[in-house]
């Protein structure tokens, strides 16, 4: 029977992964250092390897290295990564659907250029992430992004209740149509981000205009 996908508050919807007890590991190597996992419940450690193709579907990893990796065109899809660590790792066109990333180490992350959709990045720490030039739907960010560079990132449908993004570098960050209530930033934070009206008026506060 085919699991239905979840969908929470804020219209994202969960991944497709399966659960601890009905896992079989279909998993494939090659010796280029290539890798494919498909239905598999992983804790392994990748740290300091330099991965010509990444390809996680429909898995759940829990506390998995992948520290300083270079994960160069990185796809996940119905993936929920548990306490994993992706510390100055390098996933530069990062591909991501229904994918949820859960009290992970996201500091010094690059993946500029990123396409995700259903994307979840919730607690641990993502400060100093690159995620510049990226795009970014209906996904929920409530981390701490804190110095993290969404330069040029286009943000549709998302949500950043919680997250913070003080000092983040966000010149031309489009953040149209996401929901921008509970994101903390100071006014330096958000200059050069592109807002509509509703959102103009939340950030105001931090501006310390009264609209009246």
């Amino acid at each position: 029977m085919k699991r239905k996908k979840a969908k929470d508050p804020a219209g994202r919807t969960a991944p497709d992964s399966p659960t601890f007890e009905k896992l079989l590991c279909q998993t494939r190597f090659s010796p280029s250092l290539r890798f494919h996992f498909e239905n598999a419940s992983l804790k392994i450690c990748f740290k300091d390897r330099s991965l010509k193709s990444a390809v996680l579907e429909a898995c759940i990893l829990r506390r998995v290295s992948f520290a300083q990796c270079n994960l160069r065109g990185l796809r996940l899809k119905d993936v929920r990564l548990l306490e994993c660590d992706f510390a100055n790792a390098g996933a530069i066109g990062l591909k991501a659907v229904r994918a949820e990333l859960i009290n992970c180490r996201l500091t010094g992350l690059r993946a500029v250029e990123s396409e995700c959709q259903d994307f979840l990045i919730s607690r641990g720490d993502a400060g100093f992430t690159q995620f510049r030039l990226g795009t970014f739907k209906k996904s929920v960010g409530e981390a701490d992004f804190h110095g993290c560079d969404l330069r040029g990132a286009v943000l549709k449908s998302c949500e950043f209740k919680n997250a913070d993004m003080t000092e983040a570098k966000l010149e031309g960050a489009d953040f149209r149509g996401s929901q921008v209530e509970g994101l903390i930033a100071l006014a330096a934070d958000l200059k050069g981000a592109i807002v509509d009206p509703a959102q103009a008026m939340i950030f105001a506060e931090l501006l310390g205009l009264k609209i009246r």
